[in-house]
């Protein structure tokens, strides 16, 4: 079905980020906020983390999280508990992460995940026709995955904002082991020692891939997002913009997701020291 979003989008590049794994969903949350100007646009905001866990809520249950945690952190992985939906997700240098934001309170939530997937199917054609649909057996599995030739390749998640909504996506482009990280994170964690409330019911790491790997092809993400902005705009009005920021959003965002909603966020040498604990 085709959903229509008549309306134009900024698009802003936020670049590359390695120290707190907060930060982006910080400027993604102060994106939000700035929807409640009267004459406000939608927005797509695309980002890249090297290199994290990006830990859903269900995740905390785990029973050796903090142990987890550790052992990656050894490995250069920070981590940060986000707000949106879902369980863990590895981000890395060849992740590409979107957040799509609307002013608009009133869309419904399959409206909204159909109108992003419109934009994935033209954005992503050059690299062949996306399936959607849960990859049983992938980390953060959901209805909204996506894949390629049946091996998933990102997923979305989405919620309500006073002000408007945001749906958060990203895209494997390289092949790295990603679904092998995810099955050794889960099985340091105790995901098999859980019985109830699990945050995944498993994990086979044969079912993630990436656009590069299951193309043969050598693609960048910064060839991503120029085939994204390119293909996108023949559709929709879209204008790349330079990122910018309200420096009291961007305070008022941190403390919402610190202090308010309590995730907690480490870069791979805090998570390395000799006194690191997981908060409780």
């Amino acid at each position: 079905m085709s959903i229509s979003v008549n309306q134009p989008f900024h698009w802003m590049d936020s670049g590359t980020y390695q120290e707190s794994p907060l930060e982006p969903l910080v400027r993604d949350e102060a994106l939000a906020a700035s929807l409640r100007d009267p004459n406000a646009s939608g927005v797509i905001h695309l980002w890249v983390y090297d290199q994290a866990l990006y830990l859903g809520r269900r995740d905390a249950k785990l029973p050796h999280l903090e142990k987890a945690l550790r052992q990656f952190g050894k490995e250069g992985f920070g981590c940060v508990l986000r707000s949106s939906g879902g369980a863990c997700v590895p981000l890395d240098a060849g992740v590409l992460n979107v957040a799509c934001l609307l002013p608009d309170t009133t869309i419904s939530i399959d409206s909204f995940f159909s109108f992003v997937a419109q934009l994935l199917q033209v954005g992503l054609r050059d690299f062949g026709t996306l399936q959607f649909g849960e990859v049983a057996g992938s980390y953060c599995a959901g209805e909204y995955d996506f894949s390629l030739k049946g091996k998933k390749i990102g997923g979305m998640a989405q919620r309500r904002t006073r002000f408007g909504s945001i749906l958060q996506l990203c895209i494997n482009v390289d092949e790295r082991p990603r679904g092998e990280w995810m099955e050794r994170f889960y099985q340091i964690a105790g995901l098999d020692e859980m019985e109830n409330h699990k945050p995944i019911p498993r994990i086979d790491g044969s079912t993630v891939g990436s656009i590069a790997g299951l193309t043969g092809k050598l693609v960048s993400v910064e060839d991503v997002k120029a085939r994204l902005l390119s293909t996108i705009r023949t559709e929709w009005p879209v204008t790349p913009t330079p990122f910018t920021l309200q420096n009291d959003l961007h305070q008022d965002a941190h403390e919402h997701l610190s202090q308010r909603l309590h995730l907690f966020s480490f870069s791979a040498k805090e998570l390395t020291a000799s006194d690191w604990v997981l908060p409780k």
